[in-house]
C-alpha cells in the first residue's frame, strides 16, 4: 500500500476508534449537545482551532496566497484571530451563563421569543449545509489527488469518513476528535516547512528568489495590496479594503458563529473558555501565515502555475519533502477537512432538531436517534450539492461564514449590550441582513449591479439594514420585563469566577499572547517586509 494512503486511513481509522469510545460515554442530551459543559482548556482551545482551519485553510486559503494574495491572507488572518477573544469577552461568556443547549435557543431565552429560536436555526442550517458542501468538495478533492478516484466516488467516502465517527459521539467525540486533528496538522505542517525551504536557502532565501522572480509571478505578488484580480479591485485601496472586510467578517464568524462562540458551551468555566481562546488566537495567526509560506515555496521553485492552485499544498507535499512527513501532512489536511465537517454535521443537526423543528421526544434516547437520522439527512443533502460542482473550496467556505456574520452580527452583541434592542427589533435585523446579503451577493455574482464593491460590499449592505432595522424594530416598543430580567441576569458574575488565582492564570495567557504577537510582527518586518522594499 502507497505510504500516504496508508497513514490516512491509519489516522481516519484512530479517529473512528475514538469517536466509538466516546460515544459510550454518551448519557445524555447534555453529553451529547454540549459535552457535560466540563471541557477542559485543551479540548476547548483544539476544537476551536480545528474547526476554524478546515480544508479551506489548506486548499483555498493557501491557494489564494500561491496566487497573489500573500498580503491581503495576512490581513485577513490577523483581523480574524482577534475575533477569538473579543467575541469571548463581548459574547462567548455571557453565552455560556445563559446554559442554552444551541445558539438559537439563547435567543428564544434572550428575547423571550420561541420565533427567535427558529429564524436562528433556519440560519444555521443553511450556513453549515454550505460549509459541509466546501468541506466535503475539499476532502474529495484531497482524495482525487492521492487515489485518483472519480471525484463523486471521492465525495462519498469524504462523507463516509465524518459520518463515522460523528454520528455515534456527537460533541463529546468531536471535541476529542478534533483536538487530535489539531495536533496532526499542527505536527504535520511545522515539521514540513524546514524541509521545504531547504530547497530555498532558508526564509530568507525564499522571499529572494521570490523578489529574483517577480515578473514571472502574478502582479503585485509580494506588494502591501496583493494581486488586485485575486481581490476583485482595480486598484491598491480596493484590494487592501477587501482582505480588510473579509478580515472583519470572520472576526465576526469566530466571535459569534454557533461552531465557535458554541464551543463555549461546552467549557468547563469561563477562565477556560478565555484562555482556549487566547491559545486559538495565536495559532490562527502564526500557524496560518507559516501555512503561506509553504505555499509561497512552489511560487519560488516551480517555473510554470499549478493548473488549480487550491492544491498547492498537496503538490507540495509530493515534491519537496519525505514521504513519511508528506503523508504526514495529507494526513494533516485530511484532519483539517474531517474536523470541521464534524462539527459542521453535529452543530447543523442539534440546531435543525431542537430549533428549527422543535421536535417532542420520549425520552433522551428518543432525542438522540432522531437528532442521528437528522444528522444523516444533513450529510446527504451536502453530499447531493457536492455533485453539482457549485464553487471551489475557498468561494464556497467564504459565502457560508458570510451568511452568519450579516444575519447575526447585530442580534448577539446588541442582545447582550443594549438595553433597548427588542424582540422584533433582533427578529428584523436578522432576517434583513440575511435577505440582503442574498439578494446583493447574487446581484453581484450575475454582474447585474456593478456597485456592490468597497464599503457598499454585499456584507457591509448587509449589516448597514439590519442595524437600521434593528433601531426600527424596537423604536416604538420595550424590552418585556422576561427580556430585561434575562439580560441583566447574564451581566450577574457568577461566585465561581471571583476567584482572583484564577485571573491571574488567565493574565499569564494575555502577555503571553501580547509576546507572540510582538515577535511575529518582526518575523514578517525581516523576512519580507523590510527586505522586499530594500530597506535593509
Amino acid at each position: 500500500m502507497d505510504t500516504y494512503l496508508f497513514i490516512v486511513i491509519l489516522s481516519i481509522a484512530a479517529y473512528v476508534l475514538v469517536g466509538m469510545f466516546a460515544g459510550r460515554k454518551v448519557a445524555s442530551t447534555a453529553d451529547y449537545y454540549v459535552s457535560g459543559r466540563n471541557a477542559p482548556t485543551v479540548l476547548i482551545a483544539g476544537t476551536l482551532f480545528a474547526s476554524m482551519v478546515s480544508t479551506n485553510s489548506f486548499m483555498g486559503d493557501c491557494g489564494w496566497a500561491y496566487s497573489g494574495n500573500f498580503a491581503n491572507e495576512l490581513y485577513l488572518s490577523g483581523i480574524c484571530a482577534m475575533g477569538f477573544v473579543f467575541g469571548v469577552v463581548l459574547f462567548g461568556r455571557f453565552l455560556r451563563r445563559s446554559e442554552a443547549l444551541t445558539m438559537p435557543e439563547y435567543f428564544k431565552r434572550r428575547f423571550n421569543d420561541s420565533r427567535m429560536q427558529r429564524l436562528g436555526g433556519i440560519v444555521v442550517v443553511i450556513s453549515l449545509i454550505c460549509y459541509l458542501l466546501a468541506v466535503t468538495t475539499g476532502v474529495g478533492t484531497l482524495l482525487n489527488a492521492m487515489l485518483g478516484w472519480p471525484s463523486w466516488v471521492c465525495y462519498i467516502v469524504a462523507y463516509a469518513c465524518f459520518m463515522s465517527f460523528t454520528l455515534y459521539a456527537g460533541s463529546k467525540g468531536v471535541i476529542i476528535t478534533d483536538t487530535m486533528m489539531f495536533l496532526i496538522f499542527l505536527f504535520g505542517s511545522l515539521i514540513a516547512g524546514p524541509y521545504m525551504w531547504s530547497h530555498t536557502d532558508g526564509l530568507t532565501g525564499l522571499f529572494r528568489i521570490l523578489v529574483e522572480k517577480a515578473n514571472e509571478l502574478p502582479q503585485g505578488f509580494l506588494d502591501y495590496h496583493g494581486n488586485f484580480a485575486g481581490a476583485m479591485a482595480t486598484n491598491a485601496f480596493g484590494a487592501v479594503l477587501y482582505g480588510i472586510i473579509y478580515g472583519v467578517i470572520w472576526f465576526i464568524v469566530v466571535g459569534i458563529s454557533p461552531w465557535q462562540a458554541g464551543r463555549f458551551l461546552m467549557a468547563k468555566s469561563e477562565h477556560v473558555a478565555l484562555r482556549a481562546s487566547t491559545i486559538a488566537c495565536a495559532c490562527e495567526v502564526i500557524f496560518c501565515t507559516y501555512l503561506f509560506f509553504e505555499s509561497l515555496t512552489v511560487n519560488a521553485l516551480e517555473a510554470a502555475p499549478l493548473a488549480a492552485s487550491e492544491t498547492v499544498m498537496i503538490y507540495a507535499c509530493y515534491h519537496y519533502v519525505p514521504k513519511i512527513i508528506g503523508a504526514v501532512v495529507l494526513a494533516g489536511i485530511m484532519a483539517a477537512g474531517l474536523s470541521s465537517a464534524s462539527t459542521f454535521l453535529s452543530v447543523s443537526g442539534f440546531s435543525l432538531v431542537n430549533d428549527v423543528l422543535q421536535l417532542k421526544f420520549k425520552d433522551d434516547k428518543d432525542q438522540l436517534r432522531k437528532t442521528r437520522i437528522i444528522m444523516i439527512l444533513i450529510g446527504l443533502t451536502a453530499l447531493g450539492l457536492s455533485f453539482f460542482g457549485l464553487g471551489g473550496v475557498r468561494i464556497v467556505t467564504w459565502f457560508a461564514s458570510t451568511i452568519v456574520a450579516a444575519s447575526w452580527v447585530v442580534t448577539c452583541f446588541g442582545g447582550v449590550w443594549s438595553k433597548k434592542l427588542t424582540a422584533q427589533g433582533a427578529r428584523w435585523s436578522m432576517v434583513t441582513g440575511f435577505v440582503t446579503f442574498f439578494v446583493c451577493k447574487a446581484l453581484q455574482a450575475t454582474g447585474a449591479v456593478t456597485i456592490f464593491t468597497n464599503f457598499l460590499d454585499p456584507f457591509l449592505m448587509a449589516v448597514y439594514l439590519s442595524i437600521a432595522a434593528a433601531v426600527l424594530g424596537s423604536r416604538e416598543q420595550k424590552p418585556s420585563p422576561e427580556e430585561t430580567e434575562f439580560l441583566e441576569k447574564l451581566h450577574v458574575l457568577p461566585e465561581s469566577l471571583k476567584k482572583m488565582s484564577e485571573y491571574r492564570r488567565d493574565y499569564v495567557y494575555c502577555y503571553i499572547l501580547i509576546g507572540l504577537g510582538i515577535v511575529w510582527t518582526c518575523v514578517l518586518l525581516f523576512i519580507w517586509a523590510l527586505p522586499y522594499n530594500g530597506i535593509i
